[in-house]
């Protein structure tokens, strides 16, 4: 079975990757950047040509669609590339499917789809995957909808706050809060949230909409206790402005861990410290 994963090369991307090789599938990746591993073949494109695509998807029966702008605040600051990105080369992502007769494209989206926050980023998330829906209505072509928590791990962007925690804590400066750290979020290993991707391809996944996130939120003073117990030093916690309509993550739908056969597997502290592990030796 040979899938296309748009994003291959980037955080969660690679991680998909790596599950589905472990899984015996043939990989392709799709995206602007070399990948990681030399064991798949690798399309050097752009998700916003529709010729690229097209190419790109032959003789292809499945695509993780994971590829475009995640960055909420980058996205705030360039609103009309982040539409292009996510909703334009979607559709493209889409249509060059349907024109290759591909079996599925499996979206990723995000849980502030439903969480009322996220400002445009989740309006982009929530137009693709109506999109997707569309798609399925009128040309019949099937799709998964995947809407990711919070993922941390290797070869994260460095920019999600556990990051910024764990450098922080490492260098010795305090670990900075905005508001009073009661705001939470649902966590996820990425290499749970990967094995979550593969579940999705079993056939119940069909026209289906799953969130894969953590097991509990944690909210973000907890999260900065956690660091500094696990480097058992005086650390200080500090709190700054609150920063409008921050989210507060639920937790998984149950659907997920009972259709798809999958939960997350990794406590937050293991996680943590797995990453720790990998960050100290690779930065």
């Amino acid at each position: 079975m040979t899938v296309l994963v748009t994003g291959g090369s980037g955080f969660i991307g690679s991680h998909v990757v790596d599950k589905l090789r472990e899984s015996g599938f043939d990989v392709l990746v799709f995206d602007i950047i070399k990948p990681h591993r030399n064991d798949i073949t690798f399309i050097k494109g752009d998700i916003t040509s529709r010729d690229q695509l097209n190419n790109a998807m032959k003789d292809i029966e499945y695509v993780y669609h994971i590829a475009g702008a995640s960055d909420i605040n980058k996205v705030e600051k360039q609103p009309v590339n982040a539409v292009d990105l996510n909703i334009l080369s979607t559709a493209k992502v889409l249509d060059a499917a349907r024109l290759n007769d591909v079996a599925r494209v499996l979206f990723a989206s995000s849980y502030f789809v439903d969480s009322g926050k996220g400002h445009l980023y989740a309006t982009t998330k929530k137009a693709s995957e109506m999109i997707c829906s569309d798609y399925n209505t009128l040309y019949g072509l099937p799709f998964t909808i995947l809407r990711y928590g919070t993922a941390y791990g290797p070869r994260s962007r460095g920019e999600d706050v556990i990051s910024l925690f764990v450098k922080r804590a490492l260098s010795g400066e305090p670990l900075e809060i905005h508001g009073s750290g009661v705001q939470s979020r649902n966590f996820i290993y990425v290499e749970d949230l990967a094995k979550g991707n593969v579940a999705a391809l079993s056939q119940v996944a069909k026209n289906r909409t799953y969130i894969l996130e953590g097991s509990r939120a944690v909210t973000i003073r907890e999260l900065a206790e956690i660091v500094t117990r696990i480097f058992d030093e005086d650390i200080d916690i500090r709190f700054g402005s609150k920063r409008p309509d921050d989210y507060s993550g639920d937790k998984a739908s149950d659907i997920s861990y009972k259709e798809l056969k999958w939960e997350p597997e990794t406590d937050i502290q293991d996680g943590i410290r797995r990453y720790i592990k990998w960050y100290t030796e690779n930065k």
